[in-house]
């Protein structure tokens, strides 16, 4: 396969987007099976922690929506709906949500990262000013995001759209700037 993207591993399978569906197969490169037959672009694929469940971006309603589907098939949910771009990150460490970047939010230039429940209902933001790009720590304890998107298309970019790399403690919400990309 060329041009897949997005790929995500977890218990001897991957995700990966292709074509604008997503798609999982074995990490050995058997049995690739497609999820989502959509007309829409469908991407940045990410398994839950128990490796059940794959959560999705999709614009399927003429913006960027979070989805999860069964790693089995069958039909994606849709678990937000808000009229701006939501797009999957990752999973909490317990499975129960899906967290997200978003246009959504009180400030101009940015958002925090918001989380859902794989279960559906009002998605609740994170204690932090602006998120983009990020993960949590398996243990839950800790948050690594970039406030703002990464160049990541020009090799050695230094210029002032740069993403640093931030961490927050949960607990005490504490965020500390691990980089620092200013020319």
């Amino acid at each position: 396969v060329k041009f897949a993207r997005f790929p995500h591993i977890c218990k001897g399978k991957i995700a990966f987007s292709y074509h604008g569906d997503i798609w999982v197969a074995n990490d050995d490169g058997s049995n690739v099976r497609r999820l989502t037959d959509n007309v829409a672009n469908e991407v940045n694929p990410r398994f839950s922690p128990d490796g059940r469940w794959i959560a999705f971006t999709s614009d399927r309603t003429g913006n960027n929506d979070v989805y999860i589907v069964p790693v089995e098939g069958g039909e994606p949910t849709q678990l937000t709906f808000m009229t701006v771009n939501d797009n999957v990150q990752y999973w909490t460490p317990d499975g129960e949500r899906v967290l997200f970047s978003t246009d959504r939010g009180d400030f101009v230039w940015g958002s925090p990262f918001y989380s859902v429940s794989k279960n559906g209902g009002l998605p609740v933001p994170m204690a932090m000013y602006q998120a983009s790009f990020g993960m949590m720590s398996q243990d839950g304890k800790m948050v690594a995001f970039n406030r703002n998107s990464a160049r990541y298309g020009r090799k050695h970019y230094k210029g002032n759209s740069s993403a640093d790399l931030f961490v927050q403690n949960l607990a005490t919400k504490e965020i500390v700037q691990l980089t620092d990309t200013d020319p």
